[in-house]
């Protein structure tokens, strides 16, 4: 039998609650886009790309509705190119050809106002695109086209609650070994776990949880670029939960984990995180294995074309 190709998951949260993107990648040039609709649970499979994928300098608009992404395959007739798509779904409603892996992505400052990561030379539709007139499209900033997955990610954890505690130590360059930089100190990011609206309204309310993320090293041979940990605090620092080797963890706005590694999604109640578990996935539900997925060229429904399309529900 052969084995199951390896694969790595990265989410991004919609602001409005409802759904999240999940990039799957596995084998390093074949990466799928899902959405997971977290009402439900339910994730709905989209489209593959045969190329590259930085979802780290990709977001979605507050409503999930439309994502802007930076992805390359390296040849013609774009090596780079930033797009906006309606996930699960890669086929661009737009496209701005980049050339280079410098910069790309943007943010979503609101559903219809998108800062693209390109240089103001590089803000030129591909031909045949169009966008809406009410579609405000602009440099994400003075120094946009700069950068690598910073300061998209940087900034997109911010706007969503994290808060950088320590930006860490990063060893010279290194050509050889596991690792292309070790942190000798991480980086770190906090986020207080979210109140739901019911809890956070009483006047008494437990002290909330804590997650930290820490950035350990960077350049992973055979794996994963970053080398990231994840762990769950309580209101007193004590450690409840340790995820040594976790491709992705956020709170929900319901107060839930959620997470991604060994090629699943994870969620784990916000009732069951307050004792110390020495089985970080102790009360975890899996919610779906991506890992078996393979490649599987698909055609965009109709709807998925279009700019304006009925508000889905999951």
């Amino acid at each position: 039998m052969a084995a199951t190709p390896q694969c790595r998951l990265f989410v991004i949260l919609a602001r409005d609650g409802r759904s999240a993107a999940v990039f799957r990648r596995g084998p390093s040039r074949r990466v799928a886009l899902l959405r997971w609709w977290l009402g439900s649970d339910r994730v709905e499979i989209g489209q593959w790309l045969k190329g590259r994928i930085y979802e780290r300098r990709c977001d979605l608009s507050p409503d999930g509705e439309l994502l802007v992404y930076f992805a390359a395959t390296h040849r013609g007739p774009y090596a780079t190119w930033t797009a906006v798509s309606r996930p699960p779904y890669l086929t661009a409603l737009a496209l701005w050809p980049k050339g280079d892996a410098w910069g790309g992505g943007g943010l979503f400052h609101s559903a219809m106002r998108l800062g693209l990561n390109h240089r103001a030379e590089q803000i030129r539709l591909a031909p045949d695109m169009r966008v809406p007139s009410r579609f405000a499209v602009a440099p994400y900033a003075s120094y946009a086209g700069s950068g690598e997955d910073d300061p998209i990610q940087h900034d997109r954890m911010v706007r969503d609650g994290w808060r950088l505690i320590d930006p860490g130590k990063a060893s010279p360059y290194r050509s050889s070994g596991p690792f292309r930089w070790v942190l000798e100190t991480p980086e770190i990011y906090e986020r207080v776990q979210p109140a739901p609206a019911e809890r956070a309204a009483r006047r008494r309310r437990p002290t909330p949880f804590v997650l930290r993320r820490r950035l350990l090293a960077i350049g992973v041979t055979g794996g994963a670029w970053y080398r990231e940990a994840f762990t769950v605090l309580d209101g007193d620092g004590r450690t409840l939960r340790e995820f040594p080797d976790c491709d992705w963890a956020d709170w929900q706005s319901t107060g839930d984990l959620l997470l991604a590694a060994n090629g699943a999604l994870h969620r784990i109640g916000a009732a069951a995180l307050g004792v110390v578990a020495d089985d970080p996935f102790q009360g975890a539900a899996c919610v779906a294995d991506l890992a078996a997925l393979t490649f599987t060229a698909r055609e965009a429904p109709p709807e998925a074309k279009k700019w304006t399309s009925a508000r889905r529900r999951g």
